[in-house]
């Protein structure tokens, strides 16, 4: 953790934020972002712990982006609210120079980092894991919402070990048979329709809802295997790999996952979105219809902390 004498790492003065001074008692750093910092606070009145995610708008350039797609995205944390998978908001405070979204505290940190540590989850920890993550996302699509960012540094832990799904900064509510045209996401989790709207002048057809199914797929390869199914160190050759939905599941490391996860990943990795599974349709998927597996939270932990060899190739490339 970087000393808090680093430039980045100073809190705003008191003056830029006396609302939030007055309520909450910030700590030490938990994360950094581009143009922003997560410390965990204590709330003076209860002494309960949370997590105070501070954007820096002082930059004149990036000012009024950063500004509306914070307002932006706390507008759709508000709609989701209250699903227990979903990170909670808990407070927002504005300055002229900061914006503070005050969360609960995930005291298990990011699902990207626990699986650097583990490097693959079994079958019944995948389903344990990706069965919240499906039914999180299944809220946000019944609101109308896409959240464009579906990937393990996304997918928070609580003490628990449930999942919250965080960063709705790409979020998006859609209208009515609204479709998409931007390019935004991590590289490795884009969905075939996505590239093809920004490399092809004559791809009119957009993109909706369907780009999250994709990613939930990606995810899930990921935690069986402890690889991305599409990554290639020569990232046109990445992004080709995605628009062809090529990919393995017959290399050695498959050799011992049974059929059922295997059947839900090909139907969720498919390159035609209108033949992409749905995220209900997923839930009733037979992979998530074993309901006599073991949810012992103890040995769940016990598996979580254990920390044998690293991943030999770890995906960096979090932003386009």
């Amino acid at each position: 953790m970087a000393k808090d004498d680093c430039v980045d790492d100073l809190l705003p003065d008191k003056d830029a934020a006396k609302e939030f001074y007055a309520k909450y008692e910030p700590k030490e750093i938990l994360g950094r972002g581009v143009s922003s910092t997560v410390r965990r606070c204590i709330e003076k009145e209860t002494g309960r712990e949370y997590a105070a995610k501070i954007i820096d708008l002082s930059s004149d350039a990036e000012n009024l982006s950063m500004h509306e797609s914070t307002i932006q995205e706390i507008h759709i944390l508000r709609i989701v609210a209250g699903h227990p998978f979903i990170i909670e908001l808990h407070d927002v405070f504005e300055s002229n120079t900061f914006i503070f979204l005050v969360f609960e505290l995930c005291r298990n940190g990011e699902l990207f980092d626990h699986l650097t540590n583990v490097v693959t989850l079994s079958e019944k920890k995948t389903r344990y894991i990706m069965k919240q993550v499906f039914e999180a996302i299944e809220h946000v699509h019944d609101k109308g919402i896409v959240h464009r960012d579906i990937k393990p540094e996304n997918i928070l832990l609580d003490e628990n070990l449930n999942v919250k799904l965080t960063d709705f900064g790409f979020a998006r509510v859609l209208k009515d048979n609204e479709k998409l045209f931007e390019l935004c996401g991590t590289p490795g989790y884009l969905a075939p329709e996505v590239l093809k709207c920004n490399m092809f002048e004559d791809y009119t057809v957009g993109y909706g809802q369907e780009v999250d199914v994709w990613a939930c797929g990606v995810v899930m390869y990921t935690l069986l295997v402890g690889c991305p199914p599409f990554w290639h160190r020569k990232q046109m050759v990445m992004l080709r790999n995605i628009m062809e939905g090529k990919y393995s599941l017959s290399t050695p490391e498959w050799e011992d996952i049974t059929d059922a996860p295997k059947d839900l990943i090909r139907k969720l990795l498919v390159v035609d979105p209108s033949k992409r599974l749905t995220i209900t349709e997923a839930l009733a998927h037979p992979f998530f219809q074993i309901m006599q597996w073991d949810t012992n939270l103890s040995e769940l932990k016990k598996s979580f902390n254990h920390v044998p060899t690293s991943l030999s190739e770890r995906v960096t490339n979090r932003e386009m």
